[in-house]
């Protein structure tokens, strides 16, 4: 049987816990999967330094149509966390390890469906991290909570200023005419039609679905499949990928420049806001909504001050903890996803028709919107947003080799 091998350099490790894509031929994933076996897991042995890691295959891309379903994308997965940065070369072999054959699956990513109750619960570790709901009394599906550290939500639901911001959702205000946002009586919708991948594993799990954009009386104006792709880190520092593609499927589809839109939205948890603790920073320097809106940038942060209160002795203790989420923009998918609608009250967005004076997407044509969510302990600098947008853009290299 093939042995596969991979080496990392010094500087490859210096930004840990993280998660490594290692790209693959159809027949490198075919013979890794031969090597896992009927119910085994892979992981990857630091030769010399004792570190295991947990391993996942993929053939599922992120994007897709309804008709075809997701695109395939060979890849391994590799959860790259604790490993000494000392050497300038690091190998590892990639194998079945019975350590990680008898893991309870509860320690990676879990996505728990409850039909009975239109969801989906995403549990990391054993411990929820947000939820996919759809049903069909929902104006729309959205993903709410979003809990990082400390176990607190970094979004909210429903406040009172915009009871239709729902952690993190899809909308926009004109589509052919058509207002699919407010969620007021006379308003199209969004319904879950289908589901196209639903898997957990090890190292992450992965959600796409199929989303109807109706009018207010039924008719279909726009097809979306929408993926969310969580990983197994700690809630100190959480990447959520997120892909929406946009599919026109009968006629042209024309969305206005509303600026009541974004693929997706956030709407941060309102500690988090700049009407209490929080400071929006942009990747370009610039701070604050007033010199953000509207302005390029490659991500955005919302970074502040989060009310956490423990109970030791049976009494309340409280403390203020920093805590942020970013959301990064994917150098592949910068069309029209590059100048921010950013708000003091934490309503956040890339891609947003308004600054580009709408679009119209022609009938059979896609186009996709990517991203990445960064749950994280501390401020934008103590988390290094900037060097994990790096990471995000220009990925680790691995060398990797089968023999």
């Amino acid at each position: 049987m093939n042995h596969y091998r991979f080496q990392l350099s010094g500087a490859d490790l210096a930004l840990q816990p993280t998660v490594l894509e290692i790209p693959l031929t159809e027949n490198e994933y075919s013979g890794l999967l031969q090597l896992q076996g009927t119910g085994g897991t892979l992981a990857a042995a630091g030769e010399g330094t004792g570190a295991v890691l947990a391993c996942q295959l993929s053939a599922a891309d992120l994007h897709g149509t309804p008709r075809d379903g997701l695109a395939r994308k060979y890849s391994l997965f590799v959860f790259l966390q604790d490993v000494p940065v000392s050497g300038d070369e690091h190998a590892f072999i990639v194998g079945r390890h019975e350590a990680f054959d008898a893991a309870d699956p509860k320690a990676g990513v879990e996505m728990v469906h409850q039909p009975e109750n239109a969801r989906v619960l995403i549990r990391i570790g054993g411990k929820l991290f947000t939820r996919y709901l759809y049903s069909k009394d929902l104006m729309k599906p959205y993903f709410y909570p979003m809990i990082g550290p400390r176990e607190k939500t970094l979004v909210q639901d429903g406040p009172d200023d915009h009871l239709h911001h729902h952690g993190m959702w899809w909308g926009h205000d004109q589509v052919n005419g058509h207002p699919v946002y407010h969620e007021f009586a006379d308003e199209g919708r969004q319904v879950h039609s289908r589901f196209l991948h639903l898997k957990g594993g090890p190292v992450f799990g992965q959600l796409s679905v199929c989303i109807d954009w109706l009018t207010s009386r039924g008719e279909r104006l726009l097809q979306e499949v929408r993926t969310m792709r969580i990983f197994n880190l700690p809630p100190e520092q959480r990447y959520v990928d997120v892909h929406s593609e946009l599919i026109a499927p009968e006629s042209a589809v024309e969305f206005g420049p509303t600026k009541e839109g974004g693929f997706p939205f956030i709407r941060v948890n309102e500690q988090l806001s700049a009407f209490f603790t929080g400071t929006i920073t942009a990747s370009s320097g610039k701070r604050g909504e007033g010199a953000i809106f509207g302005t390029e940038a490659d991500w955005v942060d919302y970074s502040g001050k989060i009310v956490d209160v423990s109970w030791p002795d049976g009494k309340p203790h409280r403390q203020l903890i920093d805590a942020g989420i970013a959301m990064m923009v994917h150098p592949d998918f910068r069309a029209f996803s590059t100048k921010w609608f950013v708000r003091d009250s934490g309503a956040f967005t890339p891609s947003n028709f308004h600054f580009w004076g709408g679009h119209t997407l022609p009938a059979g044509e896609r186009l996709g919107f990517r991203q990445r969510i960064y749950l994280h302990l501390g401020d934008v600098t103590e988390s290094r947003v900037k060097e994990r947008y790096q990471e995000y853009a220009n990925p680790v290299k691995v060398r990797w080799n089968e023999s």
